[in-house]
């Protein structure tokens, strides 16, 4: 099945997900900036500019936390563009 991931900046409003997808993981919730990558809404794993990075233990996220992780490392295009926002890509879950 091929769903969108979205890649996007969390905000205030994200930091709930946030931290009940850190609980899932057993690991501590990114800070500051955050990248998140969503499929149809849900949010699968998050990247903070601190290095701590969290996702969801029942899903295939390896390829998704490396991308994010990628993201937070490029060095700015320009102002505005520098975490790709938005950015949908097909994402492929294995049932």
């Amino acid at each position: 099945m091929h769903q969108q991931l979205k890649i996007r900046l969390s905000t205030d409003a994200d930091r709930f997900r946030i931290e009940q997808l850190a609980e899932l993981d057993s690991r501590r919730a990114p800070h500051g900036d955050v990248l998140l990558a969503e499929v149809d809404g849900r949010l699968i794993a998050a990247a903070g500019v601190d290095g701590q990075v969290v996702a969801d233990p029942f899903e295939p996220t390896a390829a998704v936390v490396r991308l994010l992780r990628r993201q937070l490392a490029a060095k700015p295009r320009r102002a505005g563009r520098r975490f790709g926002l938005g950015r949908l890509v097909p994402y492929r879950h294995a049932a």
